[in-house]
């Protein structure tokens, strides 16, 4: 039988599934019937006919015919911004300062950058010092604290001359040792007489001078020879002579160290101090031969402390005794046992005394 004749009766013994009637027919099925749903041609010797080759180059959606992908509204991303884009005034960029061939060898942004850090530095430091020394030159001595309570407290407490603040600087003048029978447990600051070393002689006093309503007193500030006292009245002597002065006299404690780790304490020391008011000053170059006269306007707790302008003198005085010096050894700042061998008590003609003045010298 002719091989054309056997295709055609295998192509009408074909069977093709049946569809349902029941509902709406399938897309296959109509698929079928249409006309462009025609079975392929079979080639009598059983060469397959050519097929074109899918694009492989086609995009995803297209080479399976999925339709085009949404299309989706976004905003651009912005553009990198970098600190050395940044431009200047006249239109030049850092980057071109990073660039620049005088910084890279001279040791580029390291070495600006320390030089940096370094007159950062000095202007704190200068700013720190500036501060600390017009804080320190305006400071004072801190004040008795009878005194301090009579210049804030009381309403008279400042007034004509001689009331104020007040720098006496004087020297060493003299020294006895005669009321203990251990010479060294009497001693006097700055321990160098004006014959022993003129430089090394200076003591300076800070007193504040207040006004009352009975005349002027005088108090003491802090200081490392221990001369502290509270308000004492100030005495007016020899008025209208060239002698004429403000003179106290009072009694305190005086505290020596004549070696490590003893105390000797001079009770009852007396304290006798001259302010003159006429007669000049001789100590020290920087003296003036005529002092000013007195500022006559009032002065204030906020004032500084100024020079007494005329002579002073300031005398500690004590005469011997039973318990003159009582001495202690300190244990953690603390009084211990009292040292009494090698102590003989001398007789109340014998004295101890220390004199300071700022003239005769």
């Amino acid at each position: 039988m002719p091989s054309n004749l056997v295709a055609s009766r295998d192509f009408v013994n074909l069977h093709f599934p049946r569809h349902s009637n029941n509902g709406s027919k399938r897309s296959g099925a109509s698929s079928i019937h249409s006309p462009s749903a025609r079975l392929s041609i079979i080639a009598e010797d059983g060469d397959l006919p050519h097929m074109p080759l899918k694009a492989h180059h086609r995009p995803f959606h297209r080479r399976w015919n999925l339709g085009d992908p949404p299309r989706i509204n976004f905003e651009p991303s912005p553009p990198k911004y970098s600190v050395w884009d940044a431009t200047g005034p006249k239109g030049e960029k850092l980057s071109d300062v990073r660039n620049n061939k005088h910084i890279a060898r001279r040791g580029g942004w390291k070495r600006i950058c320390l030089i940096a850090s370094l007159v950062t530095a000095l202007i704190v430091g200068l700013a720190v010092g500036l501060t600390y020394g017009l804080r320190k030159k305006h400071s004072k001595p801190p004040i008795w604290p009878q005194a301090a309570e009579n210049a804030t407290s009381s309403s008279n407490s400042t007034g004509p001359f001689p009331a104020g603040f007040y720098t006496l600087t004087t020297f060493l003048d003299t020294v006895r040792t005669d009321c203990s029978s251990q010479t060294q447990d009497w001693s006097c600051y700055p321990y160098h007489t004006y014959n022993e070393s003129a430089a090394q002689a200076t003591a300076n006093f800070t007193w504040v001078i207040t006004q009352s309503k009975d005349g002027f007193s005088v108090s003491s500030t802090n200081n490392p020879w221990s001369i502290n006292f509270g308000d004492t009245p100030l005495t007016m002597v020899d008025p209208g002579t060239n002698d004429e002065r403000y003179q106290f006299n009072t009694s305190l404690n005086k505290k020596t160290i004549p070696s490590i780790g003893v105390n000797c304490f001079f009770n009852n020391t007396n304290l006798e101090g001259n302010l003159y008011t006429k007669r000049a000053p001789t100590y020290l170059s920087s003296s003036p031969a005529n002092p000013p006269a007195p500022n006559p306007s009032s002065p204030t707790a906020s004032d500084d402390f100024r020079p007494w302008p005329y002579a002073v003198e300031v005398r500690q005085t004590i005469g011997g005794g039973q318990t003159v010096p009582e001495c202690f050894r300190i244990q953690a700042d603390q009084k211990g046992d009292r040292i009494t061998n090698g102590i003989t008590p001398r007789p109340a003609s014998s004295i101890c005394s220390c004199d300071y003045k700022n003239f005769g010298s």
